[in-house]
């Protein structure tokens, strides 16, 4: 019996056991596999980290922006060692990045004319 091959992604988590009972195969890959959607998106990144005074700082809301339209591509959250990474950025793609205090005590923090390598 054939089966279609389909692919879940988004906000859907599926019901491994009803798939596998339904003659689907379930293939776990170790990394999410990256698809270019638009101008946007890609094969680059771009990696740093959030400090306060100097000492890695977490978690802290960080935002990644395109320079030339200011639209908002992707965000994230620091992680305990205050690093952060964007994935699926257009290769050299001019982008700026935000980050903001979570406790408001200082004001956000802009990294601009950052190029997705």
């Amino acid at each position: 019996m054939l089966k279609i091959l389909r692919t879940f992604f988004g906000g859907y988590q599926p019901n491994y056991s009803k798939l596998e009972s339904m003659g689907y195969a379930i293939i776990r890959l170790p990394r999410p596999i990256i698809s270019v959607l638009n101008s946007s998106q890609g094969f680059g990144r771009i990696k740093g980290a959030t400090k306060k005074v100097g000492a890695n700082y977490s978690p802290v809301p960080v935002c990644v922006f395109r320079r030339d339209n200011r639209q908002l591509l992707w965000e994230t959250t620091s992680k305990a060692d205050g690093s952060y990474a964007f994935r699926n950025i257009a290769v050299g793609l001019e982008c700026f990045v935000v980050a903001f205090d979570p406790n408001n005590q200082y004001n956000a923090v802009i990294q601009d004319k950052v190029i997705a390598k």
